[in-house]
């Protein structure tokens, strides 16, 4: 709207599925051509289906909908996954591109997370072997350089701690991980983490994300008849919006805070150059990991046990003409690094059953030996010591299913019975997020001459 409003002149053009032309605004005659696997059109040509779905107005049209992208990325992310391998999707751009748009999607046009979380179990209900498939989701945000766990209710001051393990990396201590048995549990902590995340008004869009928010699936499959296990981390990443503070007009505090963003994200592109110079033969002594959180949690996607896509979304508009070219560079850039993906396997289960069979043979009782060969295999209560096993952990989650659902049950019938306001936003998704009931006895509505709810007070 921006865009239109202003009257700006379209300076991107399209010729091939992996070409993308930039034209100088300034000098018509100055062209800048960049390469890439893919490249998606959706500025125009569109249509709506019967579904509400965007789809291709022609066929003429080079229009890509939110299915062509999840079919050229989505499925190669869950391949990866099957496979044993980590998979990581990175969006990047300014702000008001269509990051979000492309990583979450919109009403009926769904993005590539819910796609390939719906995908993944949608596969699982197909498998008819006796493996077992274990899921679990977390959901963070990084705002102003502090973690906040999307899926908890409780913020502590100062956000989650980032420790580093020497086998693990970096990782975010206290996070919750939450076991899913399906993919409506999922669309539903999506639902919750989405309302809950930061958002600000910017003169380039009015619910601009100010926040890194990064979606982790954990994925393992566990077949007992070989001992073995595969281990999948599906790291879903969509960056703060990048942006001038000239184009934005923002000030004060959020002044302050689209520095930081843009801070972050410099480091970013500060480890992406590194990594692209060390995969060219550059000699690099320092690769700054440690600069900020978003690239501590971000290295072993960057340079490390990964297989890494990065969206960069820009905009057609002249007067984005800067920042789109910043925005193509810097993914040219990144496509230069290469990482070396392994496949996560895991044979523990057979040391765990040798070892459990010795000890316990040399009891005399093999009845217990044979039960604990195969500990993931048949659920059992909590260990005293250690993680707590799958079973137990899926259990819980349950129970806390059963409450949420028994708290949305409640507040519908508080909506259908008591007045309540709503707050409103120009983000649909966080529209109603905020709830007021209304007692008796409490309101003057109606008593005033203007027959209006005079609302007083700070906020």
């Amino acid at each position: 709207m921006r865009e239109k409003t202003s009257g700006s002149k379209c300076v991107i053009s399209m010729h091939s599925r992996t070409t993308t032309t930039i034209q100088d605004p300034k000098n018509p005659e100055h062209r800048k051509t960049f390469t890439f696997d893919l490249a998606y059109w959706s500025h125009d040509g569109f249509q709506k289906d019967q579904d509400g779905v965007f789809i291709s107005a022609d066929p003429s049209s080079q229009f890509a909908s939110q299915k062509d992208v999840f079919h050229d990325l989505g499925r190669g992310i869950l391949d990866s996954a099957w496979q044993g391998y980590n998979a990581t999707l990175l969006a990047c751009g300014q702000t008001g591109s269509g990051k979000s748009y492309s990583m979450v999607g919109f009403g009926a046009n769904k993005g590539i997370i819910p796609n390939v979380c719906e995908e993944l179990f949608q596969a699982i209900e197909k498998q008819e072997g006796n493996e077992e498939y274990q899921v679990t989701f977390s959901m963070l945000e990084i705002y102003n350089e502090q973690v906040r766990d999307l899926l908890s209710r409780t913020k502590k001051p100062g956000g989650l701690k980032v420790r580093e393990d020497q086998q693990l990396g970096f990782y975010v201590d206290g996070l919750k991980s939450v076991p899913c048995e399906n993919y409506a549990q999922i669309e539903r902590l999506m639902e919750q983490g989405t309302k809950i995340r930061t958002t600000a008004s910017t003169n380039m869009n009015a619910s601009s994300s100010r926040s890194h928010m990064v979606i982790t699936i954990q994925f393992k499959q566990v077949f007992p008849d070989s001992d073995l296990t595969k281990h999948s981390s599906i790291n879903l990443v969509d960056l703060a919006g990048s942006e001038r503070q000239k184009s934005s007009g923002s000030e004060g505090d959020r002044l302050k805070e689209g520095s930081r963003v843009n801070l972050s994200l410099t480091n970013l592109g500060n480890v992406i150059s590194a990594l692209a110079d060390a995969a060219t033969g550059k000699r690099v002594l320092h690769v700054p990991y440690r600069d900020s959180v978003l690239t501590k949690l971000l290295q072993p996607a960057l340079g490390g046990n990964s297989r890494t896509t990065l969206i960069a979304a820009i905009s057609p508009a002249d007067i984005c003409y800067e920042e789109t070219l910043s925005t193509l560079r810097y993914a040219e850039r990144a496509k230069k690094i290469q990482n070396k993906a392994v496949v996560n396997t895991s044979t523990l289960m057979r040391e765990s059953k040798a070892e459990n069979n010795k000890v316990l043979l040399t009891r005399g009782n093999s009845r217990m030996a044979e039960r604990l060969a195969y500990p993931l295999a048949e659920p059992g209560p909590r260990p005293q010591t250690g993680q707590p096993t799958w079973a137990h952990q899926l259990e819980q989650a349950r129970e806390e299913w059963h409450q949420q659902y028994l708290a949305i049950t409640q507040e519908r019938q508080m909506t259908e019975t008591f007045p309540h306001l709503l707050n409103v936003n120009e983000d649909p998704q966080l529209t109603g997020v905020l709830k007021y009931f209304i007692q008796a006895g409490l309101c003057d509505a109606g008593r005033a001459a203007s027959n209006a709810i005079l609302l007083q007070g700070l906020g």
